[in-house]
């Protein structure tokens, strides 16, 4: 006997310790990739605060600013683009010998000539917008080379290389305003005889030949005669713009064949003033800026939150802001549970209460394989075949609309699943005393077997919404991939529009970015931001299922 009950002790041990020990695998298997997600992540912020900083040092802010100016101009100038294509539009068909066809051709030729006038007089900025990236693309490159010359130096020092061609300190690296190509070239091959050629291709002997720089053969620090324009020929640019864009309308007598030409430009000119009002504010932001104020850390972290752009490989600036992503999600998954709760809680209230053995052995299967679909081949069918048939109420194939009814589809299964489990342990007597009273059965689970399982259901929802967010490769194949905030003031028309998901924009570029560049530390920001929704929404649905299991 004592021998028996050793033996189921230690086996009893055993079990103990291997469910323990897959318990606590778990654990550190959930731990570690808590700690590389971060861990890679983290270092995002510091990086980007950095790239800020260099796009204010370098002028591409100002460039920015000026570029904003601009482009409300274009928007001005669209307004008379508009008027002037419904009067040809109008005017092309009248009959050729119609009592309005001369007044039309003045008309015509009137507009046509403003149109051109304001045109030449927007192309006054575009210019100076033009001269001005040019700068800050030059200094851009020459605060990017100065950086990796820091870089090298110090290495050299560390390792104890001789000065030889290379005797300037990092100090006077630091102050230089100015690199020639000739020098560059010195630097580099110091960098080759010394057999370090990890170095060496760090500097680039023709840096800035492929864009031209001001000076031939050599990359300048610019950002002083950014400054300077300020006050020199962006101002003289405002002088000449205002004159004329007053003499334009001024000496504009409208002769339009439509009515509504009449108000367009009324509006336009409205538009002109305001902008007008603007330019002290433009004037002001250019005049006042300094590209030695320091990027406060927080910009950095709210550019990412807050942020509205997602632009890589940008010729002037890479934006990261997952707001346009997390929207995306946010829409998709809106759509996915929308149709989903009802299939999903629907199937388990049936199958639970009101289907037949039969009907159970059919049915419930059934919805239980569709999770055992690949993703990838429901992505197939979207783009092959709900793609085509959501095109006939949409303009778009691929859009939120396509990717939430796949999502939905692949959903179902797991909100069934937990709500039917939830609805199995709502205790047996209660739908018995229900139907014991003369309540219908439907009147006893509307009344009471959903509300008892009400708290489960949520849980179900909830982990069914982080089925949804997580979901990558329907996303990817379905949704559209357009980087951008949906219009969500276009009513129901913002289901049918293309967006970008989180999970889609890591599955797409992490592959194609540098390790341990800041584009990559960004996905890792997404991921990061990813997870901790996951997160949250599990905590709820544990909290909630607990709530469930100490009620009973």
């Amino acid at each position: 006997m004592d021998e028996k009950m050793k033996s189921t002790f230690k086996k009893d041990k055993l079990i103990k310790a291997f469910f323990a020990s897959n318990a606590l695998t778990s654990i550190i298997i959930l731990g570690l990739i808590t700690i590389f997600l971060f861990k890679e992540g983290i270092e995002f912020f510091g990086q980007y605060r950095h790239e800020l900083e260099r796009y204010r040092g370098s002028g591409m802010e100002y460039a920015k600013v000026v570029s904003t100016q601009h482009n409300e101009q274009t928007t001005l100038y669209r307004y008379l683009e508009n008027i002037l294509s419904k009067e040809v539009e109008h005017f092309e068909s009248l009959p050729s010998n119609g009592p309005n066809r001369e007044k039309g051709e003045q008309g015509r030729q009137d507009l046509l000539a403003l149109t051109r006038s304001f045109q030449d007089s927007k192309e006054l900025l575009l210019t100076y917008e033009k001269d001005v990236v040019k700068w800050a693309a030059e200094t851009k490159l020459f605060l990017i080379t100065q950086n990796d010359l820091i870089e090298v130096k110090s290495e050299a020092i560390e390792q104890k290389l001789p000065a030889e061609d290379f005797p300037e300190t990092i100090g006077e690296l630091k102050e230089r305003n100015s690199f020639t190509h000739r020098e560059l070239a010195r630097w580099r091959n110091y960098f080759i005889r010394h057999e370090r050629e990890d170095l060496a291709k760090r500097i680039n002997p023709k840096a800035g030949d492929e864009m031209g720089t001001t000076e031939k053969g050599k990359i300048n620090d610019l950002t002083d005669r950014i400054r300077k324009s300020a006050t020199v020929e962006y101002a003289e640019t405002l002088i000449a713009q205002e004159k004329q864009f007053s003499e334009i309308f001024s000496g504009f007598k409208p002769n339009f064949l439509l009515p509504e030409s009449e108000k367009s430009l009324a509006q336009a000119q409205e538009a002109l003033k305001e902008y007008l009002s603007k330019v002290p504010t433009y004037k002001e932001r250019l005049t006042q800026w300094d590209p030695l104020t320091p990027y406060p850390l927080h910009r950095a972290l709210t550019g990412f939150l807050l942020g509205k752009d997602w632009v890589t490989n940008s010729a002037r600036q890479d934006w990261f802001g997952v707001l346009p992503l997390l929207s995306g999600s946010l829409l998709v998954s809106l759509i996915a549970l929308a149709l989903a709760i009802p299939f999903g809680v629907g199937s388990a209230i049936y199958i639970n209460q009101i289907a037949t053995t039969r009907e159970q052995s059919i049915i419930k299967p059934c919805i239980e394989f569709i999770s055992a679909i690949p993703s990838v081949l429901i992505g197939f069918f979207g783009i092959a075949v709900l793609g085509g048939m959501v095109s006939f109420i949409t303009d778009e194939r691929l859009n939120s609309l396509t990717a939430g009814f796949l999502l939905a589809l692949m959903t179902v299964p797991t909100i069934f699943t937990l709500a039917e489990d939830s609805l199995n342990n709502v205790p047996r007597v209660l739908r018995d005393a229900s139907l014991s009273l003369g309540a219908t059965r439907w009147q006893t689970c509307a009344k009471v077997i959903f509300p008892s399982a009400i708290t489960g259901i949520i849980s179900a929802v909830l982990l069914g919404f982080g089925r949804v967010i997580g979901e990558t490769m329907v996303v990817l194949l379905c949704a559209g991939n357009r980087i951008a905030i949906p219009d969500f003031t276009s009513g129901f028309g913002v289901f049918a529009q293309p967006v970008h998901t989180m999970t889609g924009i890591i599955a797409q570029e992490m592959g194609e970015v540098e390790f341990g560049s800041i584009h990559y530390r960004a996905l890792f920001m997404v991921g990061i931001t990813l997870f901790l929704i996951s997160l949250l929404v599990n905590f709820l649905s544990q909290t909630i299922a607990n709530r469930y299991k100490n009620s009973y």
